[in-house]
């Protein structure tokens, strides 16, 4: 047979269920309340996400053309690639460098500024000894480069910026070229130890060297041009090519050489008549001198012409196109 409760244990059984509903209010009214995110004021976040991911996917392209060049140019095979873009202050990028190190100060005359371009030791005389012909060893302790040194790596340096300019052509032209060179970090005072800089770091491999190469921009130098950097932008550029690509796509097309050369007929003879060829012997080819001798281009038939002079010199009159070549024109 079931309990039956008194009266005094069913109201305690109402006024434990009524005291459960106000807290599930209260915990309720609790969760609805807004979370709360720290702000850091020494390193304020002034550098939207969506910014930081187009300077990303700009220097990921920087870091390709590096790649490209080193491999080019040191004969070896050479890995690029970014490890990070943060948002930290002048003075922070200043501790991170190394003491003695290979610094340059870029130009940048777009946007009437400064950047930084450190390439880490390990890897400036690996690419000096490799560019004046060894292997690629490197020195056990870190030195300052000597004055013939420090000429070699600028002209690599020089690579470099215009690397730049080309991976920020998409977005702005940059137009940075080096200014200066700078062994000690503490000798150069680009922006106000604690103004927010963009410092974006690539790792460089190569055979058994590891090396870094560190870019500096003040925000300020960057304030202006931010709002103007989109995703839509990127996309747009890649597609519409600008008036100067035209001119160097023309430029570099008109200076290629393109082999050209005419068949004037041909003849089939036997091994053995080839072996009694003398001096003077005429060979009867399969063409006659009113037929139209076919014009090759890249060794593919492309137009028909007939022989001549021109100006005490032989020439080759055009007077046909082949049927495929017509067909491409169209």
């Amino acid at each position: 047979m079931a309990e039956i409760l008194s009266q005094s244990e069913i109201d305690a059984l109402l006024s434990d269920i009524e005291a459960g509903d106000e807290l599930a209010v209260l915990e309720t009214t609790s969760s609805k309340k807004k979370q709360v995110s720290v702000y850091d004021f020494r390193h304020p976040k002034i550098v939207s996400k969506e910014h930081l991911r187009i300077l990303q996917m700009i220097h990921e392209r920087f870091a390709k053309l590096v790649e490209s060049y080193l491999t080019t140019r040191l004969r070896a095979l050479v890995d690029a690639k970014l490890i990070a873009v943060d948002q930290v202050t002048y003075s922070e990028f200043m501790l991170s460098m190394s003491d003695p190190s290979c610094i340059y100060i870029m130009k940048l005359e777009n946007l009437n500024g400064d950047a930084i371009l450190e390439i880490t030791l390990p890897l400036v005389f690996y690419i000096i000894d490799r560019l004046f012909g060894g292997e690629g060893n490197s020195i056990d302790k870190m030195r300052e480069m000597t004055l013939i040194e420090q000429k070699v790596i600028e002209k690599v340096a020089a690579q470099f910026s215009d690397a730049l300019n080309t991976a920020w052509k998409q977005v702005i032209p940059l137009d940075s070229s080096i200014e200066a060179y700078q062994s000690r970090p503490s000798f150069i005072q680009i922006a106000a130890l604690e103004e927010m800089v963009i410092s974006i770091s690539l790792e460089i491999n190569v055979q058994e060297t590891t090396g870094f190469l560190n870019l500096c921009f003040p925000f300020q130098v960057l304030e202006e041009v931010l709002p103007q950097m989109t995703s839509q932008q990127m996309v747009r550029s890649r597609i519409k090519k600008s008036p100067d690509d035209k001119e160097v796509i023309h430029s570099r097309i008109v200076k290629a050489n393109i082999p050209v050369h005419v068949e004037l007929g041909r003849k089939q003879i036997t091994l053995r008549e080839l072996v009694q060829l003398e001096v003077g012997d005429v060979l009867k080819l399969d063409t006659r001198v009113t037929d139209d001798l076919p014009i090759f281009i890249n060794n593919i038939e492309r137009f028909r012409g007939k022989p001549g002079l021109y100006r005490d010199r032989v020439a080759l009159k055009i007077v046909g196109v082949e049927k495929e070549q017509i067909e491409i024109l169209d």
